[in-house]
């Protein structure tokens, strides 16, 4: 599992969103589908997992059988609206192109009242200009006339993350700007040291621990966004981990 907090950390928010037995959940960028194997098993959920790598869902369909694992970019899913009772971004939305349409593809796919789970990586102590600074960029590019040089271009500057990583603030902002409202929310920073030292005892590095999990021909910028954790010289770069619980009105 390529996430800090493994199985616990997943276990823990599933227990905290209170879903019903038997709900329907989606695990957006679920790589081979180990969180929806687990929720399947361990909570009787009807789990659907999609990832825009191929290989790792081929890897997923071998290593997990009968399990619902599909080949799809979270900005365009491709599953009627209202359809699931929850939606899982464990340490996902922070490496998709458009983090806003993800999260209002989410949303789509929500029933009324249903959950949007997320862990990832945030800033804890932002650096307010800078952070104002981001968002003056972004909004100046996102509104600058489109040019023939920007045709193919599939991304937009972030209005959420400021080097790579989320302003908590501002994506509580655009949650509920898409529709929803937040429910919970934890500092579980304690598990991007415990992610690297496992990774550390059991692959000598984290670099050859990443060696061993990402299927080859893959990206591997797509993998590393959980695992910047910082040299904790500079506390405002410093990154933190946290989970968030939404709720769809």
């Amino acid at each position: 599992m390529i996430r800090p907090g493994g199985e616990a950390l997943t276990i823990k928010a599933a227990k905290k969103a209170n879903l019903p037995e038997g709900a329907a959940i989606l695990d957006m960028g679920c790589g081979e589908g180990d969180t929806a194997a687990l929720l399947a098993r361990d909570f009787g959920f009807k789990m659907t997992g999609v990832d825009a790598s191929c290989k790792m869902i081929e890897r997923g369909k071998k290593k997990h059988p009968g399990l619902d694992l599909r080949n799809m970019e979270a900005e365009h899913l491709e599953f009627e609206s209202c359809i699931f009772d929850a939606v899982f971004m464990e340490c996902s939305l922070s490496v998709m192109r458009i983090q806003e349409d993800a999260a209002f593809e989410a949303c789509c796919v929500l029933k009324p009242g249903g959950k949007l789970i997320i862990t990832d990586l945030y800033l804890p102590d932002p650096d307010h200009a800078a952070v104002a600074a981001m968002l003056a960029a972004a909004k100046e590019k996102r509104e600058r006339p489109r040019i023939k040089g920007d045709c193919g271009e599939n991304t937009r500057p972030s209005v959420v993350m400021l080097d790579g990583v989320f302003i908590v603030d501002e994506l509580a902002a655009m949650m509920e700007d898409i529709g929803f409202e937040l429910e919970y929310f934890e500092n579980v920073s304690y598990t991007l040291t415990e992610f690297a030292a496992h990774a550390i005892m059991e692959h000598g590095s984290l670099a050859e621990y990443f060696k061993s999990a990402i299927p080859e021909g893959d990206d591997p910028a797509a993998y590393y966004a959980c695992t910047a954790f910082g040299d904790g010289k500079d506390r405002q770069k410093k990154p933190g981990y946290f989970l968030m619980i939404l709720r769809k009105r």
